[in-house]
């Protein structure tokens, strides 16, 4: 039994298409999505084309993540004041993703589960998820101080997970957790695109990481061509950053910002930082 699981593309169908023929070459017999698809890079309907040709050949499952949670939600009018606006660092790209989406792409992401407890016969049970089984925002983290506790509610002996973006895989309270690390964005991977064989046999599960160069260069010219800097000027400069290796995240520079502007203005709301914070962050990054 060949199983791919691939987690947080973030529209990153150049890195998608990587891994999804190396999948295919290892002779993976179905495939796994963890959640996150589209946001951060250009075209991402060409990301959900992917996908859409892919379950047409192979056994898909898909998961739903925080970020379908943010177009769902969006769509529902649950974001309230918070307007996404091109020209803003904390929600150009937001706007520009979810205006890719149609109707009927979000009413699809609706029904999928945040998490599922998937059985194969003569093998144990293991559950896929984004964040944690229980909430698609709450990271498995294994250095987070919760981990302990949240460990300890965990139903199957393994569990994948994915959202925080760093290929990795360890033991808490008996129970297995990995992360096959991200295919879009991923997190301390050298700027390579990354996603997890599932091998199963003897009634056994073994997980194989795999690491791939790609275009990088060329998922960066994709963002110039869609004016991503101008529609999402900080976000897009640590995307670019991070998609180049550097060892930086999204959500460090937004905290960074967060924390300047409060300190300055004596409040601060991420969702509108204004856009000099955001140099001040970057700067404090070296991007």
């Amino acid at each position: 039994m060949k199983i791919a699981v691939l987690a947080d593309i973030h529209s990153n169908h150049i890195a998608l298409e990587r891994c999804i023929d190396e999948a295919k070459k290892l002779g993976a017999e179905e495939f796994l999505f963890l959640g996150d698809y589209i946001g951060e890079m250009a075209y991402p309907e060409k990301t959900m084309e992917c996908l859409a040709k892919l379950r047409e050949e192979y056994p898909c499952t898909f998961i739903r993540g925080n970020k379908e949670n943010y177009w769902i939600d969006h769509k529902n009018g649950k974001h309230g004041d918070w307007n996404w606006i091109d020209g803003t660092s904390g929600s150009g790209m937001l706007n520009y993703s979810y205006v890719h989406l149609s109707e009927e792409q979000i009413r699809e992401f609706e029904q999928m589960p945040i998490a599922m407890r998937l059985q194969y016969e003569g093998m144990p049970p293991f559950t896929i998820c984004h964040g944690s089984p229980f909430k698609a925002n709450e990271s498995l983290r294994e250095d987070y101080d919760y981990i302990d506790s949240l460990t300890k509610k965990l139903e199957t002996e393994l569990t994948i997970c994915a959202h925080f973006h760093i290929q990795s895989s360890y033991t808490r309270n008996g129970k297995l957790v990995v992360n096959p690390g991200s295919v879009g964005v991923p997190l301390k991977s050298g700027g390579k695109t990354q996603f997890m064989m599932l091998y199963g046999h003897d009634g056994v599960w073994e997980t194989k990481f795999h690491t791939l160069t790609y275009d990088v260069e060329k998922v960066i010219a994709e963002m110039d061509a869609e004016n991503l800097a101008k529609r999402a000027p900080g976000w897009y400069r640590v995307t670019k950053a991070v998609l180049r290796g550097m060892n930086v995240s999204q959500m460090a520079v937004l905290t960074k910002a967060n924390d300047l502007c409060a300190d300055a203005e004596g409040e601060a709301d991420w969702r509108a930082i204004p856009e000099r914070y955001w140099d001040m962050a970057l700067a404090s990054f070296g991007i």
